[in-house]
């Protein structure tokens, strides 16, 4: 099947239509305190734009068992066109004042859905049901609109993920060997020349992939996963015996990792996080201690841009299994009910977000914040009962 999508770039629906914005102008007067405005073309109207383009393909199987076993799964594979994305190859000569948007990006998505459900009465007191769903869904850029030279290089978008991390690989920490003079940042001849202002010991040290002996943001590569999850699951379990009822749900999300970032996330950087750090602060580098293998680098009462790039230092892995729902109940007998005339009374004990088993432990994978301040998941216990007369 083809679909269109007409939800393109925010505030480019009327794209169109060109534009005229209005420029500062120039100064002029003994005191240079006289100045006129004026006008000039703004966007470039894009007459013959249209919505993106869907193309999908789908190939599914439903089986069943023994009145009892439902699986359904879906192979899935979609092609997307005419993404209305802003050029990047115009030349300059051509006179915009602003690069003029197109239909021209391409991105192929493909994937794996399942679904499993049982249920299964194994007499009139006891009944179990369960079930499963999986997705895997995997997606590439094919247009991107770079220049050629950059496709040939580890910096190019075009056949990554929409969500791919880019950066620069970090070999670990500067030491005092490699210093000529560590107290002015003099690093020996035969290290890259870190270019995101001075280094001293501790600070990180990165890999120099282009052999050009400098540091800068041509090293930067695709690293780890994506940021968007490429692998969603969850898994349930609900049974009943005799007047008891249980169940319980898990969720969970894996293939992706998370960038920690932000100037509050790192001290010395301002953004009202001067001074402050996490409660983690034993497992960093000192000059008594000049580990290796801690959590944070040097720290100091100023900005450090060298530490603050997007880097494998800073990559985690954001996968997560959590217990999302559970919950147990009691149904009172029949007799018991009868005597304030009621159909059913339910006393039930239920939680939500009681359990999350995941590698990284300083906030919540699931809120996906690069620097943990969003509000976190409540747990919540619920002790509570059901009247229906």
């Amino acid at each position: 099947g083809i679909v269109g999508n007409d939800q393109i770039v925010q505030n480019r629906r009327f794209a169109y239509i060109s534009t005229i914005s209005s420029v500062p102008g120039y100064n002029f007067g003994y005191t240079n305190n006289i100045s006129y405005g004026g006008y000039r073309e703004g966007d470039f109207g894009i007459e013959d734009m249209t919505w993106e383009t869907s193309e999908k393909m789908d190939i599914g199987i439903e089986l069943g068992f023994w009145e009892s076993i439902d699986l359904q799964i879906d192979l899935f594979k979609e092609h997307r066109s005419n993404i209305f994305m802003q050029r990047k190859t115009i030349p300059e000569i051509s006179g915009y004042n602003q690069m003029p948007y197109a239909n021209f990006g391409k991105v192929d998505n493909k994937g794996i859905e399942a679904e499993l459900i049982v249920n299964h009465r194994f007499n009139k007191d006891f009944i179990v049901s369960m079930r499963g769903n999986f997705t895997y869904a995997k997606n590439k850029i094919i247009e991107y609109d770079e220049p050629e030279s950059i496709k040939e290089t580890t910096r190019a978008r075009t056949g990554q993920s929409i969500n791919q991390h880019f950066g620069l690989i970090a070999e670990g920490l500067f030491t005092e060997d490699d210093f000529i003079d560590a107290s002015k940042g003099i690093l020996r001849d035969d290290i890259p020349n870190h270019t995101f202002g001075r280094v001293q010991p501790g600070d990180i040290k990165y890999k120099d992939l282009n052999r050009d002996n400098i540091i800068d943001s041509y090293d930067e590569i695709p690293i780890g996963k994506p940021y968007v999850p490429e692998i969603i699951y969850g898994f349930g379990l609900n049974f009943q015996y005799k007047n008891f009822d249980f169940g319980a749900f898990f969720q969970g999300a894996g293939n992706f990792t998370n960038m920690l970032y932000g100037s509050t996330l790192i001290p010395g950087s301002g953004g009202g996080g001067v001074g402050n750090i996490y409660a983690n602060v034993d497992d960093r580098w000192t000059p008594e201690n000049p580990r290796q293998n801690v959590f944070w680098p040097r720290l100091a009462n100023i900005e450090s841009q060298n530490n603050m790039r997007y880097s494998t230092w800073w990559l985690r892995d954001a996968s997560y299994l959590r217990l999302k729902n559970m919950e147990l109940g009691y149904t009172l007998p029949k007799a018991w009910q009868s005597t304030i005339n009621s159909k059913n009374i339910r006393l039930f004990l239920r939680g939500s977000n009681l359990l999350t088993f995941a590698k990284f432990k300083m906030w919540d994978p699931e809120i996906g914040s690069q620097n943990g301040l969003r509000y976190p998941l409540n747990k919540i216990c619920t002790v509570g009962f059901e009247i229906t007369f």
